[in-house]
Order: C-alpha cells, then sequence, then structure tokens
C-alpha cells in the first residue's frame, strides 16, 4: 500500500490507500496525524539539529541525520538511510530495502513500506517530507 503526504501552506494530508488523513499543526512545530480510530501519532523535525522525533502509540524514534552513514534503531534492529540523491530516499535493514520514498513537489510518496513501518508509516512520511522543505528551503535561500 502506497502513502502519500501533501504539505500544503495551510494543511497536510496524508493518503493511506483509500483513506485519508489529517495533518494537525501543534505548538513547536509537532505534526499531529489525526486518526478517528484514536490511534494516531505525532512528528517535529528539528531543522538544527537535523532530527526527527517520532511519538506513536507503538513507540518512540528518534533518527539522527549525518553527511553519511545515518542509521538509527527501531523494534531492536539497525536501519540505515540513504542520502537524498535525485529525489529518493531508501532504508534499508542489512542489504535489503524496507522503505523506498520519492520526493514530490507536495510532499513524499513512500512507494515501498515493510512490515516494521506499517504502524508508523505516516509519522515517518511526515518527518521525510519535513526535512525535504527544510533542506530545500536551506538550498534555495543560499543560491
Amino acid at each position: 500500500m502506497t502513502v502519500d503526504l501533501r504539505m500544503g501552506f495551510v494543511r497536510d494530508r496524508i493518503q493511506v490507500g483509500p483513506s485519508e488523513y489529517v495533518v494537525r499543526r501543534g505548538r513547536q512545530g509537532w505534526r499531529h496525524v489525526v486518526d478517528p480510530r484514536g490511534n494516531g501519532g505525532r512528528v517535529r523535525y528539528d531543522s538544527w539539529r537535523d532530527r526527527i522525533f517520532i511519538e506513536s502509540p507503538v513507540g518512540s524514534l528518534q533518527i539522527r541525520f549525518r553527511w553519511r552513514n545515518t542509521t538509527f534503531l527501531w523494534r531492536g534492529r539497525r536501519y540505515r538511510i540513504t542520502p537524498m540523491i535525485w529525489s529518493r530516499i531508501t532504508i534499508f535493514d542489512g542489504d535489503r530495502p524496507v522503505v523506498d520514498a520519492r520526493l514530490t513537489w507536495s510532499g513524499v510518496h513512500l512507494e515501498c513500506l515493510g512490515p516494521d513501518f506499517q504502524p508508523i508509516e505516516r509519522e515517518l512520511a511526515i518527518g521525510l517530507g519535513q526535512r525535504a522543505v527544510a533542506l530545500t528551503m536551506a538550498m534555495a535561500s543560499v543560491g
């Protein structure tokens, strides 16, 4: 199932298959996923430290991006994120890709998603989208 994040100036939306979820903007940069079933999480991207914070009912996750070899732990496994090249982001479990994301003009499109990340698929899309927007803004202001 694909996950499509659409970020706008006024509101953000996430489409997971046929279902659409509203994303509310909270204080201090937090984004809250509104789920009628009550199991929505929240996400924040810290651009000064280049970190994504995810809090969901299944657990918390912090991704610290580095110039090279960005890794993080999730549910007892170590994952590696490739740099954003040609508008693509891939998360690997060893040599096996578990998440394949494509950056779009309006956000992020998660094309391939492993079973470990399905409980936090919406929050992960928001975090990667916020980071992509922040990097784009930084590049636009520099050059």
